[in-house]
């Protein structure tokens, strides 16, 4: 007879107490009798077969289908490296100071849910990322606006958010030169302006991202985790990525977000 086999769902829903509590393998050994290898396993399995990944977009996938209109944010964070020393993948930022890694990010504003995200090593370009998330998105979304800090300010990024989503305003600020201080009357800023929606009220709805960025390591622990690598850093964001997620649609009325045939959700 082969050792004794583990419910695969039982076994994910300890790896998300895990997440939540912060706690270690061994940790989980004394509360279920399973020997803490056994965690230490199911996790790299999902790792090597890329599950992480394609739950997450299998759910976002279905998120996106029935929401009516999605307001995207797009942002990125740093998350410094929890031995706090060289690891592999991470990279030097001389922002943070500080060695670690970047999760680039686009949400939706109205449910702070994650749709995409890319994880890179700590010193990569946020507008380069941010394109590629723009990218990467479907130009089937029902997309009403997108919103970006000024990080994000390129041309061509803002024209190719405007040809995907043809009614989607794109808001963000146009940053000032170091060489001088734009104005309206500046053929620069005009140029930029005319593709963008410049309404201060619409541009603070970005900070929705600040807060979704703060929860995720502060509840979810994004961060905390004894891991090491940006492999590992990949796989801990798709978890906590799909624990908001579930956590959502757990609701009873989940605000309302799904048209009237979602029941199928």
């Amino acid at each position: 007879m082969g050792r004794r086999g583990y419910d695969k769902v039982w076994l994910f829903r300890w790896l998300i107490y895990k997440q939540l509590t912060g706690c270690s393998y061994r940790d989980l050994e004394s509360l279920t009798g399973v020997d803490y290898s056994t965690f230490i396993k199911f996790r790299k399995r999902l790792i090597t077969t890329n599950w992480f990944t394609r739950v997450f977009q299998q759910l976002t996938t279905v998120i996106a289908k029935h929401a009516s209109s999605l307001s995207l944010i797009l942002d990125s964070s740093f998350v410094a490296t929890y031995s706090g020393n060289e690891e592999p993948g991470a990279e030097y930022s001389g922002y943070y100071e500080n060695t670690g890694f970047k999760l680039h990010q686009l949400i939706d504003e109205q449910t702070r849910l994650p749709l995409r995200q890319l994880t890179t090593p700590g010193a990569r370009a946020d507008v380069v990322w941010g394109r590629r998330l723009i990218r990467a998105a479907p130009r089937t979304w029902k997309v009403s606006g997108l919103l970006a800090d000024r990080g994000y300010d390129a041309q061509d990024l803002v024209f190719t958010a405007r040809q995907k989503w043809r009614l989607a305003k794109v808001g963000i600020p146009i940053r000032r030169t170091s060489q001088k201080i734009q104005s309206t009357t500046d053929l620069n800023y005009r140029s930029k302006a005319a593709l963008r929606t410049l309404d201060p009220v619409f541009l603070n709805r970005r900070t929705e991202i600040e807060r979704y960025f703060s929860r995720k390591k502060r509840v979810m622990n994004l961060g905390e985790e004894r891991t090491r690598g940006l492999q590992n850093f990949r796989a801990n964001c798709h978890l906590t990525s799909i624990m908001e997620i579930l956590e959502f649609v757990g609701q009873p009325a989940p605000w309302g977000y799904y048209s009237p045939d979602s029941t199928k959700f």
